[in-house]
């Protein structure tokens, strides 16, 4: 697998879901292979803050949908975030999947196991919010950066935000972000592992 897409959002089908489906279809016309999971369709138990992964590195939490995430988050070569904001962050769902990604980190710092460090991994995050404040990314941007860093992912990435979304189906009015959109993903694609072309 090429590329995980990750969607933070609880609506199953709102802005963000569009936004990622774009994505991703670039850049699997590009020739990406790619999986996407939706936190809306899944059941994740918050984080507990018990410690035991900083140990063992892996989660105590066995009874929900989170377990068939660590490999792929572990693994996959790039990985794309789409996520709607919530004062200024990520909803709580997504926020969830990031906190439980915890053992992923604790195998890497704690225990000093280089398995994920994915050095050459490529990220890239996808974000829109209501407002129109210059700090609105900020938060979303720092969130994704160390969540990156915590799976093993370079702390660098490339990203579009699009402000003033937020009314159900509001960003399929908007055809030339779904263009900018498909575009980047199909630029993203063709960064896949294995290819010349340049970033």
């Amino acid at each position: 697998m090429d590329i995980v897409g990750l969607h933070l959002s609880p609506r199953k089908k709102g802005n963000s879901a569009l936004m990622l489906d774009e994505f991703l279809r670039g850049a699997r016309e590009a020739g990406a292979s790619a999986a996407s999971y939706s936190a809306a369709d899944l059941n994740i138990e918050p984080c507990r803050g018990c410690g035991a992964c900083e140990k063992t590195g892996e989660c105590v939490i066995k009874d929900d949908d989170m377990g068939q995430l660590y490999e792929p988050l572990a693994t996959a070569p790039m990985i794309v975030v789409s996520t709607s904001l919530f004062f200024y962050d990520v909803p709580a769902k997504g926020k969830a999947l990031i906190d439980r990604t915890q053992p992923l980190w604790s195998r890497r710092y704690p225990l000093g196991r280089t398995e994920t460090l994915r050095p050459e991994g490529k990220g890239f995050l996808l974000a829109l919010g209501a407002t129109k404040g210059p700090d609105l990314f900020v938060p979303v941007a720092l969130c994704t950066k160390y969540f990156f860093d915590s799976i093993g992912m370079p702390k660098t990435f490339d990203s579009l935000f699009f402000r003033q979304i937020e009314a159900l189906g509001e960003l399929a009015r908007h055809p030339e972000h779904l263009k900018t959109i498909y575009e980047a993903g199909l630029a993203f694609g063709r960064q896949r592992p294995g290819m010349d072309t340049p970033r």
